[in-house]
């Protein structure tokens, strides 16, 4: 089961007195040839963490730049939570036995 996660409006315009003009002007360029594209953002849970402070900021600004960008969270039983993290730190480093 997947719920999605409101992450609400931001707007790359934003940022365009921290960044500059030029680096703006090409985040709007390089985005071009993917607008529409679906991009779904799937994670184990919707709060706490590095990955939801990203998702929170990146998912509305990927959609700013015209993507259609979504965030979904997976549910599942404990096990299915033991293994995600199982897997998330092993990709970190980790060793799994």
């Amino acid at each position: 089961m997947l719920t999605p996660v409101a992450t609400g409006q931001k707007s790359i315009e934003d940022y365009r007195s921290i960044i500059g003009n030029e680096q703006t002007d090409e985040i709007h360029r390089l985005s071009e040839p993917f607008k529409g594209a679906r991009v779904l953002h799937l994670n184990a849970t919707a709060f706490g963490g590095g990955v939801a402070e990203l998702l929170n900021s990146i998912v509305p600004l990927m959609n700013d730049a015209g993507l259609n960008a979504e965030w979904q969270v997976m549910h599942g039983a404990d096990e299915f939570y033991q293994v995600s993290k199982a897997l998330h730190n092993s990709l970190q480093g980790m060793q799994i036995s």
